[in-house]
């Protein structure tokens, strides 16, 4: 029976709207040491994104080495396997990769090569003791994985050929039936992106090119813990990243009876010391209504706060100030304001037709965008402004 602790993106040393979360990803730590310390499984996969930056504050690095090895002496005789993902940065990951050997921790930076520039598929498999074995893939984008055989063509679809030759390679040196594991950091197709930032674009790949022959996949990158499908899964952040990321945070305990068998899978609940709140919590009130709500929230009671309200065009005069003054003897962080606009607002934002805009002047266009944006029209002053610098614009391009 192979037993291991699934956990990905730590995003250590994060700063969360100005404010330092160490202690938050200290806590976090000590409790993923106690977690070891209890089920004493074979191994802990850590699926990338262990910082949040591709170059850590010294304090930042120094939470991940005491935090390691705090957890190596949880159970020593547990292995540690560490890929990168996307946040971090390979080199920094690789260049310490032989003194973690002393404390059984396996990192992969990068993907290895072999000195012709064809992939090293031995160095990503990874075998803990008599129990299991890691295929272990760090996050690379999909053209920069290496050529397995020289053949050109795979060429256009080099990482689905590399996922396969890994897998292959491992069920090849696994004569006793061993569990395979397979550790990587990407986003899968029609997986739940729900909390990840609105202006992020991910590359997304099929499930499918993952690959076939593994038993479980420990997916890094997708920040909410979800199956995506009955043998691969997102075991998401053990701390919210964002106030979007409204969901239990939790790492997953794994254990696989034999190779084929389907995989068990337990979670362990990971407590913030410092939870992230939106006041009020579903639906955004006007900003008196929510700044009386922030008023009463508990003084001694830690956490960050994001005000959820709606506006017609502005938030009031001071608003940011009022807020900040509210929370001034309490034990919350007041981070922001979420403003959503009023349905009669976003109706107020006309659009000009193709025939009506070549029949406007420019200034006519401004004027209009000045209105929805301010609520009133621009001033003679502003006018005249704005055809000057337009009129300047035009001689220059003349010339």
């Amino acid at each position: 029976m192979f037993k291991f602790i699934h956990t990905s993106d730590w995003h250590l040393g994060q700063n969360f709207y100005g404010y330092d979360r160490s202690e938050e990803q200290r806590d976090f730590l000590r409790q993923l040491a106690d977690i070891v310390r209890k089920q004493q499984p074979d191994a802990l996969l850590v699926s990338g994104d262990i910082f949040h930056t591709a170059a850590p504050s010294n304090a930042a690095a120094n939470i991940y080495v005491e935090g390691m090895l705090n957890i190596h002496k949880a159970y020593p005789d547990m292995s540690i396997i560490v890929i990168a993902g996307n946040h971090d940065s390979a080199s920094r990951l690789d260049s310490d990769k032989r003194l973690w050997e002393l404390a059984k921790v396996t990192v992969l930076g990068g993907i290895v090569r072999d000195t012709d520039g064809k992939a090293n598929l031995r160095s990503h498999i990874i075998p803990v003791g008599d129990q299991g074995i890691v295929a272990a893939v760090p996050f690379a984008y999909p053209s920069s994985f290496p050529i397995v055989d020289g053949n050109e063509t795979e060429r256009d679809r080099r990482q689905e050929v590399y996922f396969q030759a890994l897998l292959n390679q491992a069920n090849a040196n696994n004569p006793n039936g061993l569990p395979i594991v397979l550790i990587a950091h990407l986003a899968v197709n029609n997986s739940d992106f729900t909390g990840h930032d609105r202006n992020m674009t991910m590359e997304c790949v099929e499930l499918s090119t993952l690959g076939k022959g593994y038993d479980y996949a420990a997916l890094g990158h997708i920040h909410r813990p979800q199956d995506v499908s009955e043998r691969a899964r997102y075991c998401g952040t053990p701390l919210p990243v964002s106030f979007d990321e409204q969901c239990e945070h939790s790492v997953s305990i794994v254990t696989i009876e034999s190779h084929g068998a389907a995989p068990v899978i337990e979670t362990k609940t990971i407590k913030n010391l410092k939870p992230l709140h939106t006041i009020p919590p579903r639906e955004p009130a006007d900003f008196e209504t929510a700044l009386e709500q922030l008023q009463q929230f508990d003084a001694d009671k830690q956490a960050y706060i994001r005000l959820n309200v709606q506006v017609e065009r502005f938030l009031p005069v001071g608003a940011l100030e009022r807020a900040a003054e509210a929370v001034k003897s309490k034990q919350c962080r007041f981070c922001e304001i979420k403003k959503t606009a009023t349905l009669a607002t976003t109706r107020q934002a006309s659009q000009l037709t193709v025939e009506q805009f070549y029949r406007s002047q420019p200034i006519d266009i401004a004027n209009q965008y000045f209105i929805e944006v301010t609520g009133k029209p621009m001033s003679d002053q502003q006018q005249k402004m704005f055809n000057d610098i337009y009129q300047s614009v035009k001689e220059k391009n003349r010339q």
